[in-house]
């Protein structure tokens, strides 16, 4: 959908490597284990368009679903894409061989949004939080957990380039000031499609009490604004039962809710339910999912906050301290003009990738 941001997010990151209690899990050796044939369990796909007509069946994990027609959208209002209110509000993407998996029950419901505005992206890379705070020294920064230690401020950021047809991955650090200004792209890093910085994004989120903060401006008050976030999974838990890529390619998942990994806008929680990323590929690029979370917030004239916490401890592979999701962007429909004074310096608006 040409209104999502196709970014892209690592799985499996250079800077830390998952490290596995076990080998990979297989079908074979689970048959081989068990000397019985893996069964694949059932799931429901449910698709309401909202022309009281909903369409029910019964598939396999794994199973990829066939798109639907777009639905008609009401007056004033575009479709923008299908939702899985079973997850969170994920929207479903139909076309990426890695989010076209299902992976438990499926409800899928329209989105709309109003037609004649645009969605702001407001970067997670370019919070204060992360560009000008350090965090492990005493200051009100960020750190982060990793398989082979921490990091801290701008050590939390990732990036990911295309170069010679393939994407490469720099795990952190990728960060530089140009005249007092952030900047993860150059206009030169842009100027050739073949060297073209694609993402960046927040991740190593592992530390109970990380708080990632927006603030912004709106010129009036806006009810029912609609409020996206685009987020990843990085290392992952193991699965009873999994979806393979390839022989010895472990599938996982990462898994929060709105109680452990809050979601804040102006100091009011957003109730979003649960959160799973499936799919993720050790050493893999993964795109990013994006999740509608409301389509009922307030803002207010003048300034705003929207805020990410993790507020757990629940372990990683028994290893990292925490669990919550890479984060790529926030992404808002509101039908007052937003301003974000870090928005101005992230060059990854001018890309069509950003």
């Amino acid at each position: 959908m040409g209104v999502m941001v196709a970014c892209m997010a690592l799985a499996g990151c250079n800077n830390g490597t998952p490290k596995k209690s076990s080998k990979p899990t297989t079908r074979s050796s689970v048959e081989e284990e068990s000397s019985e044939p893996v069964v694949l369990p059932d799931y429901q796909v449910k698709i309401d368009s909202g022309d009281g007509n909903p369409t029910t069946k019964t598939v396999k994990l794994g199973t990829a679903l066939d798109k639907p027609a777009n639905p008609t959208a009401p007056s004033g209002q575009a479709f923008y894409g299908w939702r899985n209110v079973k997850n969170g509000g994920e929207i479903w993407d139909f076309e990426s061989r890695d989010n076209n998996v299902v992976m438990g029950d499926v409800e899928l419901q329209p989105v709309f949004v109003p037609a004649n505005q645009k969605v702001q992206a407001l970067e997670a890379e370019l919070c204060p939080d992360i560009t000008e705070r350090i965090g492990k020294d005493g200051t009100p920064g960020m750190d982060g957990e990793t398989y082979s230690g921490g990091q801290a401020g701008t050590g939390l950021i990732g990036r990911v380039s295309y170069e010679n047809g393939k994407n490469k991955v720099n795990a952190s650090g990728a960060y530089v000031r140009e005249e007092g200004i952030a900047r993860y792209a150059t206009e030169a890093d842009f100027a050739n499609p073949d060297t073209n910085v694609i993402a960046a994004y927040v991740h190593y989120n592992y530390v109970k009490g990380n708080t990632l903060t927006w603030e912004f401006e709106s010129d009036v008050a806006a009810e029912n604004v609609t409020l996206f976030m685009s987020l990843s999974g990085e290392y992952g838990l193991p699965e009873p039962i999994q979806v393979f890529e390839g022989e010895g390619e472990e599938r996982v998942y990462e898994q929060f809710t709105d109680t452990d990994f809050p979601v804040k806008v102006n100091d009011v929680a957003v109730k979003y339910g649960t959160i799973a990323i499936h799919n993720i590929v050790p050493k893999a690029i993964l795109p990013f999912r994006d999740f509608m979370v409301s389509a009922t917030v307030s803002l207010k004239a003048g300034k705003n906050t929207i805020q990410m916490l993790v507020d757990n401890e629940n372990t990683l592979n028994g290893t990292i301290k925490s669990t919550g999701p890479i984060i790529d962007a926030i992404k808002l429909y509101s039908p007052s003009t937003i301003t974000w004074a870090k928005a101005k310096i992230s060059q990854m608006n001018s890309s069509s990738a950003s």
